[in-house]
Formats: structure tokens, sequence, C-alpha cells
């Protein structure tokens, strides 16, 4: 409501079956549902930026709670990339779009409501994929223990013995290891 349509928004009826025209609409506010829905269709919508402002910009753009991909154009490449980095999206076109769909090596997904997950490229075969850790002792005999200072419930001397214990694996000093040892014997 309020907003102007150009051209479309309707049913195309030269197709049977739920096929919508190409729909451009402009004046669209922050206040307009189109503006805070995820719209999957041929719709482009034309949002005037207060004072060609692009911190103004990215922050109309981050209101939404979609994120799927984003498109920004420029005459100015690195202006559109820096504004494109700043937007919150799943994906990002400087000049373009979606031409990262059709690039299969890259993971296609969104952010906020429109998801987190990912298909295409190492991280959607990682998706089909349980990845998890498998720790095992490789010494017979020898198991791995936590100190007592440090096990739970962690008292006073917790954090005494863990400095010390830093300190041992990292000062590179001999004197600073002696001390280091000192305290794992005076916190133990």
């Amino acid at each position: 409501k309020g907003a102007t349509l150009h051209c479309g928004g309707k049913r195309n009826p030269h197709l049977k079956g739920q096929f919508y025209e190409p729909t451009v609409i402009s004046g669209i506010t922050s206040e307009m549902r189109i503006s805070q829905e995820e719209v999957f269709g041929p719709v482009m919508c034309i949002i005037k930026v207060p004072n060609n402002d692009d911190d103004e910009c990215v922050r109309m753009i981050n209101d939404c709670n979609f994120g799927l991909g984003s498109s920004v154009y420029s005459g100015n490449k690195k202006r559109a990339v820096a504004i494109g980095s700043r937007i919150k999206s799943g994906m990002f076109t400087a000049n373009d779009f979606g031409v990262n769909y059709l690039i299969q090596s890259l993971p296609f997904g969104g952010v906020k409501e429109s998801g987190f997950d990912r298909f295409a490229g190492p991280e959607g075969l990682r998706a089909c994929c349980m990845e998890r850790s498998i720790v095992v002792d490789r010494i017979p005999g020898v198991k791995t223990s936590i100190p007592p200072p440090i096990d739970y419930p962690v008292g006073k001397k917790g954090l005494p013995f863990g400095t010390s214990l830093v300190n041992l694996f990292y000062n590179q000093s001999v004197i600073g290891k002696a001390k280091a040892i000192l305290g794992l014997i005076k916190n133990s």
C-alpha cells in the first residue's frame, strides 16, 4: 500500500499455472510489508536512499529479517564492493544478479530468517556429512587426566596453576620456565 506499480503486479494471463509477470515497484518504505518479506518472484523493489548515503543504504538493507542474496550496482566497482561487503546476506554480487547461483563451486544459502545452511560448493558437501572428533590415547596404559587444581569445580589454586602451565609451555626464557615449574608444584 502506497507504492507505485510501474509494470506487472499480476499473474501472466498467457501462461497457465503460477506465473507472475515481471514487476517493478517504487516508493517502497521500510514500513511496507514487501520490504520486510522474502519475495520469491520476478519483483524489483526500488527504494530511495536519503541523500544517496551509503551508510544509510546499508542500514536500510540490514534492517530486514531476511538475507539470502544481495546485488549492488554502481558505476564505481570499489564502491559496490564496499557497500556489498557490509550487507548481511549469504551471497553478494557486484554489478550482476544471480551469477553466483550459476557457479556451482560456490556455496549457496542465506543468513537470518533466510537460513544458515548451504548447498553447492565444499560447504554444501559438508552438510551431507556428519563431522565429529574422535580421540584415542596413543600410548597403552597412559591416560589423559585433568590435574586436580583445574578440574571441576575449580578452586583458588586453579588460576595460578593454569598460568604456570601456560608459562611452562610458552615462556621463552629458562628462568620463566623454572618459575612455572615452581608455580605448578606450589599450586598442586
